[in-house]
């Protein structure tokens, strides 16, 4: 039974990454802050505490169906591989809104981090075996679909910093 839930998540992730690039949802201007929270009640609601430190942030054009995926796919590997002690973070700064998610857990070497943004890729050393090693690709493809970027850091006190940076863009008139 677990193999078998094992090759679906696997599978679905597969196409999640495919979808990405046909992502057709139409972008609006949405408030990342309420995004994050919904993302965080179905965790609430499975018994999963992830914390929260939501900064005032401006409204951005985002794909909310897809925004939702990559929150849910940082979550994700935040507590498969960083234990309890998740959070998610917002802010605004440098004319750049950024969304990171913290975890405790043993964290990417800094020469690898780059590495595991592609498809397929996994860091058996530090992370369980588990997973397809398309969650961060995903994740990546979503941030370049909304013109932004993620980078893998490490957190200060041990574990990593998942941080999504889109540009701010004025409202139009």
């Amino acid at each position: 039974m677990q193999d078998i839930e094992d090759i679906d998540a696997v599978i679905n992730q597969f196409l999640d990454f495919a979808r990405v690039t046909g992502e057709t949802s139409i972008a609006s201007e949405l408030d990342l802050n309420e995004l994050v929270n919904s993302v965080l009640e179905r965790y609430q609601r499975q018994g999963k505490t992830v914390g929260a430190r939501l900064r005032e942030v401006p409204r951005l054009q985002l794909k909310a169906p897809a925004i939702q995926r990559l929150l849910t796919n940082l979550i994700d590997n935040a507590l498969r591989h960083g234990g309890p002690g998740v959070e998610v973070e917002t802010a605004a700064e440098n004319g750049r809104v950024r969304l990171s998610v913290f975890d405790r857990g043993p964290g990417i070497p800094a020469a690898e981090a780059e590495r595991m943004l592609q498809p397929f890729t996994r860091l058996n050393e530090a992370r369980s075996t588990s997973g397809s090693g398309l969650g961060l690709a995903i994740v990546d493809r979503i941030a370049r679909l909304h013109h932004g970027s993620i980078s893998l850091r490490a957190r200060e006190g041990g574990g990593l910093e998942a941080r999504v940076e889109f540009p701010m863009i004025p409202a139009k008139n």
